[in-house]
C-alpha cells in the first residue's frame, strides 16, 4: 500500500507472540497481533522478518483458516 509494506502472519493462536518475540529486533516496524508493518525493506532486519514468517508457517493451525 502507499503507506508501506504489510505482512500478515495468520493462524497464530497467541496474538501477543509476534510483538513480544520480534518487535524489538525487527527495526522500524509496527507489530500487532498478526500484522507487521514497515515503510521500506531497508527499515527492517530481514533475518528477523524471515524468522517471524517461518514461525507463522510452522505454527499455523490449518483448521482455523477454513
Amino acid at each position: 500500500n502507499k503507506a508501506g509494506i504489510t505482512v500478515y502472519i495468520m493462524g497464530i493462536e497467541d496474538k501477543k507472540y509476534l510483538a513480544d518475540t520480534y518487535a524489538n529486533s525487527l527495526g522500524k516496524a509496527t507489530v500487532t497481533g498478526y500484522c507487521i508493518r514497515f515503510k521500506t525493506i531497508k527499515d527492517i532486519n530481514i533475518d528477523v522478518l524471515e524468522a517471524a514468517i517461518r514461525f507463522g508457517i510452522e505454527n499455523t493451525n490449518v483448521t482455523n483458516l477454513k
